[in-house]
């Protein structure tokens, strides 16, 4: 029998902890890489949590599980993190991504009204959901649902935004 590791708390997981039990069933399975990626993406989120001490009640892992993106932007509306699903969606990596405005991502057939009424709702710390037709790395265009959190810490300051996306038709 295996002896997997149990933790207290976030915090003692995430610490300098990379490495994962890994168990006969994991070599065959083909959703391997889609787990380990699914973790990586939700440490992340918790040691951004933890730094800025968010009050977050989303369930991160089941968004990712069903193939959403996330992008969490700081009130300047400038991209601090992505999911590694943010790649994929718009052919964009992280590091190009990063300190840029999302809205980089829209083009000339992106609604002006749909993108008036975001900025209004985020400039209101309220919460926003849209469907916008964004443009990938190549101009190739796609439609995207998204529906964006404003982020409070403990004290009840606003310090970022998280957005969940997903692809449609």
């Amino acid at each position: 029998m295996f002896n997997l590791p149990f933790y207290k708390s976030s915090q003692e997981f995430i610490g300098n902890n990379r490495n994962t039990p890994l168990l006969c069933w994991d070599i065959a399975n083909p959703a391997l890489g889609k787990r380990i990626q699914i973790a990586e993406d939700v440490c992340e989120v918790e040691k951004l949590r933890l730094q800025h001490n968010w009050q977050l009640a989303i369930n991160l892992q089941k968004l990712l599980t069903n193939n959403f993106t996330l992008v969490v932007t700081n009130v300047k509306k400038e991209i601090v993190w992505a999911s590694r699903g943010f790649e994929a969606m718009t052919h964009y990596s992280l590091s190009e991504s990063v300190g840029r405005n999302p809205s980089f991502l829209q083009g000339e057939k992106t609604n002006f009204k749909t993108k008036l009424v975001v900025r209004e709702k985020l400039a209101s710390f309220e919460m926003v959901e849209t469907k916008l037709l964004n443009y990938r790395k190549d101009g190739e265009p796609y439609w995207c649902q998204v529906k964006i959190y404003p982020i409070q810490n403990s004290e009840g300051a606003f310090t970022h935004f998280i957005a969940v996306e997903k692809e449609t038709d």
